[in-house]
C-alpha cells in the first residue's frame, strides 16, 4: 500500500509507515537472533564469539549494500513526490542496473578481504575457524542482499512499508527451520546457519519480485532496465555518499570489535549477546528515523518544505519518549534477555559473560535519544538530496568510537568500549542539527 506524504496528517502518515517497518526491523533481528541463540545453544559459547567477532565486517559490508540500495530509491521517492511515473520507471530501471553491477563487485572484493580482516581485527585463535566459516558464505551471499534491499527500498520510498514486512515475516520462519535443518540435523556448523540466512534473503527478494509484478505498476520496469550516464551520475551522487556513511560508520565498529576481541572470549561472547538485543531495542528508533526518507524525499519533490520540517519534530518527540522506557526495560530485564543466548552446559563463566553483555546493552541504550537525532537528521538530509553532508557524519561517529575504544579503554578498560558508540552519537549529532538547519534555511524552510 503507497502512502502519500505530500498531505494529510504528516504525524499519522509516519507512525503509518512506521509501525510496518518496525515489525520489519524486528523480523530482521529475528534472522539474528536465530543465529546467534540456535548457535549459542547447540555450538556452545566459543562458536557464538565465532559469530559475534564478524559482526564488524557483516556490519561494513551490509550497510555498504544498504547504502547503495537506499541511495538508488531517493530519486524513486522523488519522482513518486511530483508525479512522474515515467521518470520513476526510468530511474528504478537504471537502479536495477547499477545494483547488479555493485553486487558482483563488492561480492569479490568483500569475499577476498575476509580473511585479512579477521586477522586485523585480533580475532582469537580459538574462535577463529568458526568466524571464517560464517562470515564467507554471508558473503558469497551478497547479490541476495542487494536483490532485496533494493526492491525494498524502492517499495518504501513509494510509502509502502508493509510489503517487505510480509517478505521478512516468511523469509524468518525460512531461516529459523533452516537453522535447526542445517545446523542440527546437517551438523553443518556455524556455516549452516550462515546458509540459512543467505537462502531465507533470497526468498523475501523473490516474494518482493512477484508482488511488484502483480500489484506496483509504478515499478513495471519492462523496457526501462538499461544503464543511463545521466541518471547513474545523479543516483550515484547519491547512494554513494550513503554508503560511503555507512562504510566509514562501519570501520569505526571494526576498531571497536578489535579492541573486544583482544580483551578474549568471554568479552566477546558477553558484548555479542548485548549487540543483538541493542538491535531488537532499536528497532522502534530506526524505524520512526527512516520515515523521514519518503517524508523528505516525496515532499522535496512536491516542493511542500514545511511538511519536512513537521515530520522531523514529530519523530524526535516520538523517539525521545521511547528511549526512556527502553532505558526502563533494559536496566531491569536485561540480564535476564541475555541469559537466553548462552547455554550452562558449556563451562565457562556465564554469569560474567552476562554482566558483560547487560552492561555493553545498557550503555548503548542510554545513548538512543542522540541516535534519534543522527538518524533523523541524516535520512532527511539524504531525501533532499544533499546526501553528501552526512559524509562528515560517518566520520565524526568513527572519532567518538575511536576516542571510547583506543583513548578511554586505557583507563577504564571494557567500559570505555561500551561508551563508544554513544559518544559516537553525541558527536555526530552536534555536527546533523547545524546541518540541517543551514540545508533548510536555503530551501526556504518554514522554523519549526
Amino acid at each position: 500500500m503507497m502512502i502519500d506524504m505530500t498531505k494529510g496528517s504528516v504525524t499519522g502518515q509516519i507512525i503509518r509507515f512506521s509501525v510496518p517497518v518496525f515489525l520489519g526491523s524486528l523480523f530482521q533481528q529475528v534472522y539474528n537472533l536465530a543465529d546467534t541463540i540456535i548457535v549459542g545453544r547447540l555450538l556452545g559459547v566459543n562458536a557464538l564469539a565465532g559469530v559475534g567477532s564478524t559482526t564488524g565486517l557483516w556490519f561494513l559490508v551490509f550497510s555498504v549494500c544498504n547504502g547503495f540500495c537506499n541511495g538508488f530509491s531517493v530519486s524513486v521517492s522523488q519522482k513518486f513526490g511530483t508525479k512522474d511515473e515515467k521518470g520513476l520507471k526510468e530511474y528504478f530501471g537504471n537502479a536495477v542496473c547499477l545494483a547488479a553491477i555493485s553486487a558482483a563487485i563488492f561480492t569479490v572484493l568483500a569475499a577476498l578481504s575476509a580473511t585479512p580482516i579477521l586477522k586485523v581485527t585480533n580475532t582469537p585463535d580459538d574462535i577463529y575457524r568458526y568466524a571464517y566459516d560464517y562470515i564467507i558464505v554471508l558473503l558469497i551471499g551478497i547479490p541476495c542482499t542487494f536483490f532485496y534491499n533494493l526492491i525494498a527500498a524502492s517499495l518504501r520510498a513509494i510509502g509502502d512499508s508493509r510489503t517487505p514486512v510480509i517478505a521478512l515475516v516468511i523469509s524468518s520462519v525460512i531461516n529459523i527451520i533452516l537453522d535447526f535443518v542445517f545446523m542440527k540435523c546437517l551438523s553443518m556448523g556455524v556455516s549452516g546457519a550462515a546458509w540459512a540466512t543467505v537462502i531465507s534473503q533470497l526468498i523475501s527478494g523473490f516474494y518482493l519480485l512477484w508482488f511488484v509484478a502483480k500489484k506496483v505498476s509504478s515499478l513495471h520496469v519492462k523496457g526501462y532496465v538499461k544503464f543511463d550516464g545521466k541518471r547513474s551520475r545523479e543516483q550515484l551522487g547519491t547512494a554513494v555518499p550513503m554508503a560511503l556513511q555507512g562504510a566509514v560508520i562501519a570501520f569505526g565498529i571494526l576498531i571497536v570489535q578489535s579492541a573486544v576481541n583482544s580483551l578474549g572470549t568471554l568479552y566477546v561472547a558477553g558484548s555479542t549477546a548485548g549487540n543483538k538485543l541493542y538491535g531488537i531495542m532499536a528497532a522502534p528508533i530506526d524505524s520512526l528515523c527512516q520515515s523521514m526518507i519518503p517524508v523528505s524525499g516525496q515532499n522535496y519533490g512536491a516542493r511542500e518544505y514545511k511538511r519536512i520540517d513537521t515530520g522531523l519534530k514529530r519523530v524526535l518527540q516520538m523517539t525521545w519518549g521511547i528511549t526512556f522506557v527502553l532505558i526502563v526495560i533494559a536496566y531491569f530485564l536485561g540480564p535476564v534477555m541475555i541469559n537466553v543466548f548462552l547455554s550452562p552446559e558449556d563451562g565457562m563463566d556465564i554469569p560474567t559473560i552476562i554482566r558483560y553483555g547487560h552492561q555493553f546493552l545498557l550503555y548503548f541504550v542510554c545513548g538512543y535519544g542522540f541516535l534519534a537525532i543522527q538518524e533523523s537528521c541524516c535520512f532527511t538530509l539524504q531525501g533532499i538530496g544533499a546526501a553528501k553532508y552526512t559524509i562528515l557524519s560517518g566520520v565524526l561517529e568513527t572519532a567518538g568510537r575511536l576516542v571510547g575504544a583506543l583513548l578511554i579503554t586505557k583507563y577504564f578498560g571494557y567500559t570505555g568500549i561500551c561508551l563508544a558508540l554513544p559518544l559516537a552519537w553525541v558527536f555526530t549529532s552536534i555536527y546533523v542539527i547545524p546541518v540541517y538547519l543551514a540545508r533548510r534555511k536555503k530551501l526556504e524552510i518554514v522554523t519549526i
